[in-house]
């Protein structure tokens, strides 16, 4: 293995720009590819977002010995896992989440995934999610304050009262 300082001095306008040619002091792009490479990016993605060449991004993570986290943490016999799998366990994860009471944007966040796909998961499966009503209800039952339910919910305060006022609620009512 070579070292990133022989690397960089083998760099020239043929083979693309490294660390002393950019902005980003050596330790922070150092990090950032770390960080990216365990991630799960290829060097090629990598390259591409901080404007390098591949080959340099590949001899810098050939250097280290960094692996993606994917590459690390398979599933069952060493194989990676089956997109079947995956949007299995999301699934069950995702009724679990729904059951709680959370609504379709916390799942999403949760999950760390698109609330569209939630959507799609939760037609496809029937999976039925607390709405916002649902939710002002049960907050309100509890004793909360509307302010603390509009900052929790990430909703302004007058839609919060509109809410209490049309369904007629009562701090303290069953929901």
């Amino acid at each position: 293995m070579c070292s990133f300082g022989r690397v960089t001095d083998m760099m020239d306008d043929e083979h693309g720009a490294l660390v002393e040619d950019k902005d980003i002091p050596y330790s922070v792009q150092l990090s950032l590819i770390k960080k990216r490479t365990e991630r799960g990016m290829s060097p090629l993605q990598i390259a591409r977002l901080m404007g390098l060449k591949k080959k340099d991004i590949q001899a810098i993570v050939t250097e280290h010995g960094w692996r993606a986290k994917r590459e690390i943490e398979k599933l069952g016999k060493g194989r990676p896992p089956k997109p079947a799998e995956k949007t299995e366990f999301r699934t069950m994860e995702l009724k679990r989440l729904a059951k709680e009471g959370y609504s379709r944007k916390e799942i999403a966040s949760l999950l760390g995934i698109d609330r569209g796909y939630v959507d799609t998961l939760c037609r496809r499966y029937g999976i039925k999610t607390a709405s916002q009503i649902e939710q002002v209800k049960r907050l309100y039952a509890k004793g909360w304050n509307q302010m603390k339910i509009a900052e929790h919910l990430g909703v302004s305060r007058q839609r919060i009262n509109e809410i209490v006022k049309l369904h007629n609620l009562k701090k303290g009512d069953n929901p």
